[in-house]
């Protein structure tokens, strides 16, 4: 027997049986990490040479199978996705050759999907566009029929054919997702980044959602939001997995917004050089640039010190070096020889507001920015130091970032809430402690209690609101979690609810049975331990109070203290508010 007839009989063989193995990959909402739902991939038998969708598939159209592989992977899928109870939309992978043929129009997807008891609505068909149909008016009338069941539609690998555009405008999808290629590399391409750019616009004014495929570092996954991706798909945001796994742990970090970003003044990156009048003769500005070697750039203007354009040396030298331009150009107004303003930027506004605007207008950023005081002219800023100072947060960040959970420490924090305390901005912190830790790590071991630790920095991150709160791993099993409003009592019951109820599953059955464990003690004595529970204290400092995060620390270390005296699970909500010597000060204590 050959080896094309051995791929044969196995692919046969596997149809016959339905050994197949659907997976399922995360698609997932960046603004929050929150999944939309899962695309369905499928996988031959682990020992066999059609395990890789590629052999399979390629087996499948050489011997005219691919029909009824298609639907045995359309039935396994649905009925695993039913099985499990799975949330949000299921991506189904569709030949649009397929569309042709069987199920257009018997509807033999809806059938299956209606078995499985789902609904139509819970079902996307992604068609992708590597696959030309030639035959445009019968297929967009298959995908009319999909609608009408009341399936949405997708286009895959947007980008990796050459008819995608004309897809999408006949094809009117409701979710367009970029081909990885685009997505690879994103943040250091332009090229990569003008198209990505333009087709999210293009959605935007269309109505489509776009989902950026292959997302596998945090610079794509950055650059993908700052360009306005909804949705993201890739090993960063999760691996295809025969279960449906809610988004790795690693993506909230990723996800949460910069505290440092609140202090971030432009000072650092602004160079006060002065302006000229409109009215200046291009000899005298020639003059300035003559007399400083440093000067690269003038700003030009008006009589109400509203910037209208600038100048440059090697604007204004190449007008001077033609035959004649000396004559023609240094008797006149700078104004004939400025170009328009760059970038302008309020001096009020962030290092970080100025990098989201050069990277919208990146094309036209250039060099420098103007700066400007309540829209009067102030100085010039610099692009490359704006770009070192985010390199700079981005390194300091991953100095301080807990290696297990990936979550920003103790110096980060520290800044976050010198800074709140700077601003005399009103917020709340809890202090999260995991009790008799101890006890367990030394029974269970550390690997179990690195799973524990892990366990609940995932369930902090799913329960706090995204955008209200910022999360941080202080070492051992210590958090924090900052409110940025007023305390979330309700948030941090949810987080002990849940805690209680998956711990359980961390003991053996023996220990869950006596409610605990025995350890020894540091004097050799044996010693019963309940199970691992949660102390939260909680406390909201007045900035009138407390003078730095040293006050914020004792304040919150108090209300830990007082949570831990109470047995079991508990929230001590301090009333107090600052220093202790000042409050009983105030109190008159």
């Amino acid at each position: 027997m050959g080896l094309s007839d051995y791929h044969r009989d196995e692919l046969r063989h596997i149809l016959a049986n339905k050994r197949l193995t659907p997976l399922f990959q995360p698609i997932v909402r960046l603004s929050d990490g929150k999944n939309l739902g899962f695309e369905a991939l499928i996988r031959g038998p682990s020992n066999s040479a059609l395990h890789s969708p590629g052999n399979l598939f390629k087996t499948a159209i050489s011997y005219n199978l691919l029909e009824p592989l298609e639907l045995l992977c359309r039935e396994l899928s649905i009925n695993a996705f039913a099985k499990a109870g799975a949330e949000g939309l299921l991506f189904l992978n569709v030949n649009p050759l397929l569309l042709l043929t069987s199920d257009h129009p018997s509807g033999l997807t809806k059938k299956m999907i209606e078995a499985a008891g789902l609904a139509p609505e819970q079902i996307v068909i992604e068609l992708s566009e590597q696959f030309q149909v030639e035959d445009t008016e019968l297929f967009i009338n298959a995908v009319k029929h999909y609608r009408e069941f009341g399936f949405k539609i997708a286009i895959d690998d947007l980008g990796s054919g050459f008819s995608g555009l004309r897809l999408w405008s006949e094809l009117q999808p409701d979710i367009v997702k970029i081909d990885r290629y685009f997505i690879d590399q994103l943040h250091q391409d332009p090229i990569k980044k003008a198209f990505v750019k333009n087709i999210i616009e293009i959605a935007k004014d269309t109505g489509s959602s776009i989902i950026a495929e292959g997302i596998e570092t945090s610079e794509e996954l950055q650059m993908c939001r700052e360009l306005g991706a909804e949705y993201g798909q890739g090993y960063l945001l999760g691996r295809p997995h025969s279960e449906f796994q809610d988004s790795p742990m690693a993506l909230a970090p990723l996800l949460q917004s910069n505290p440092l970003k609140l202090n971030q003044a432009l000072d650092p990156v602004i160079t006060l050089t002065p302006a000229v009048a409109m009215s200046t003769l291009a000899v005298d500005v020639a003059e300035l640039f003559a007399n400083d070697r440093n000067l690269n750039c003038i700003a030009v203007v008006d009589n109400q010190q509203f910037p209208v354009g600038v100048v440059s040396r090697s604007v204004l030298n190449e007008k001077f070096s033609h035959t004649f331009g000396r004559a023609l150009y240094q008797r006149k107004a700078i104004s004939y020889c400025m170009e328009k303003v760059p970038l302008l930027v309020e001096k009020t506004m962030s290092i970080d507001d100025v990098s989201s605007l050069i990277s919208e207008d990146a094309d036209d950023a250039g060099l420098h920015f103007l700066v400007t005081d309540n829209e009067r002219y102030y100085g010039f800023g610099s692009v490359r130091k704006v770009l070192k100072q985010i390199s700079e947060n981005k390194v300091f960040f991953a100095r301080y970032t807990n290696p297990l959970t990936l979550l920003p420490g103790n110096v980060p924090l520290n800044l976050h809430i010198d800074t709140l305390l700077q601003q005399n901005k009103m917020f709340s912190v809890a202090y999260i402690d995991i009790d008799f830790f101890k006890p367990y790590n030394d029974i269970y071991g550390y690997s179990k209690g690195d799973l524990v630790i892990e366990l609940l920095a995932k369930i902090i991150q799913a329960e706090v609101p995204p955008g209200e709160a910022f999360i941080y791993h202080i070492g051992g099993d210590d958090f924090i979690v900052v409110f940025s409003a007023a305390s979330k009592l309700e948030v941090l019951a949810r987080i002990q609810a849940s805690f209680n109820e998956r711990i359980q599953y961390y003991y053996s059955s023996e220990h869950l049975t006596a409610g605990g464990c025995s350890a020894v003690d540091r004097l050799g004595q044996p010693l019963f331990y309940p199970l691992i529970s949660l102390s939260i204290g909680l406390v909201e400092p007045d900035p009138q109070l407390c003078s730095s995060q040293h006050d914020v620390s004792e304040l919150a270390s108090s209300a830990k203290r007082e949570a831990k005296k109470i047995s079991g699970s508990s929230i001590f909500h301090s009333r107090r508010r600052g220093p202790v010597q000042l409050c009983q000060h105030q109190s008159g204590t």
